[in-house]
């Protein structure tokens, strides 16, 4: 994962005035190139995938990359920030602009920390809680709601109702308030699906079609997130071929659309033959050699 001083903006290698689309399109790019799919067994990948989906959780979402470049690593206590800043200068007419002359307060590296500033290091009683939950690829594509239980005070925990929007990606976290209790950050798992790999808002997956499919053309029915989709399958298409199928992919949080499906062709070759089909293939041979003869 990224660590707490890792700049976002060097993760998915963009400059910090990016517009959203150069975020989301630098997401897709790295997100491809590092999943574990892609690299299997190579662990260095896998930290990078995860820190790729860290920082486009956060820059990816208007609040909180607003709360980013505010306060750099110390995001999740912005809030806090504020309000404490504005209880301490905004009383005899001072605002949080008071700071401006301090210089950088991204909490880097030797730098100004806000977090110091007002006690909300990792020793703090307003540290968040950390909890994870576990949902399936189909509750991530259509939002749902989940129990966590939050250590409470008084030692027993209390059940709390969380609401995941549709969209979330693995390892997305979501920030809930209870009353009269710290903040809890509850990170989303989402298990593995039997038919759809997730890149990104892209969906992946295979189809199969006959023999005959393939080399003369026809129709294939896909399986989406929703139900199924028909896709037409050219004259000669090769095994392994993928079709793009705009917007059948997962919904965007952080807009109204959706990503796209890449379905995967796979030929199915017949394996128990008719003697009139066998006597079919035979031709097929003899005139594929009398091809090659001339």
């Amino acid at each position: 994962m990224a660590s707490q001083t890792q700049d976002y903006y060097n993760v998915l290698g963009v400059r910090r005035g990016a517009s959203e689309d150069e975020i989301k399109r630098a997401y897709r790019k790295l997100a491809m190139r590092h999943h574990p799919d892609v690299n299997k067994g190579d662990s260095r990948s896998e930290d990078r995938f995860k820190a790729i989906n860290e920082a486009y959780d956060v820059l990816g979402d208007p609040g909180r990359r607003r709360d980013y470049d505010e306060f750099g690593s110390n995001w999740r206590h912005a809030e806090q920030l504020r309000s404490g800043a504005s209880g301490i200068f905004g009383g005899a007419g001072g605002n949080s602009s008071a700071f401006g002359n301090f210089g950088d307060f991204n909490g880097g590296d030797g730098g100004f920390s806000f977090a110091r500033l007002f006690g909300f290091g990792e020793s703090s009683r307003e540290r968040a809680h950390e909890l994870a939950t576990e949902i399936s690829l189909e509750q991530a594509y259509s939002g749902t709601e989940c129990t966590v239980h939050v250590p409470a005070h008084s030692g027993k925990s209390r059940p709390i109702v969380v609401k995941i929007p549709a969209g979330i990606t693995d390892g997305g976290k979501i920030r809930i308030r209870p009353s009269g209790m710290a903040p809890v950050d509850v990170q989303v798992r989402i298990t593995k699906h039997r038919l759809f790999e997730r890149t990104g808002d892209d969906l992946r997956a295979e189809f199969s079609v006959p023999f005959h499919v393939a080399v003369l053309g026809g129709t294939a029915s896909i399986p989406t997130m929703d139900g199924t989709a028909e896709l037409t399958v050219p004259e000669g298409t090769q095994n392994g071929r993928v079709f793009r199928l705009a917007g059948k992919g997962m919904p965007q949080m952080r807009g109204a659309g959706r990503g796209d499906l890449l379905a995967k062709l796979k030929v199915t070759l017949p394996t128990l033959l008719s003697p009139e089909e066998r006597d079919l293939f035979w031709q097929i041979r003899e005139l594929g050699n009398h091809d090659q003869e001339k």
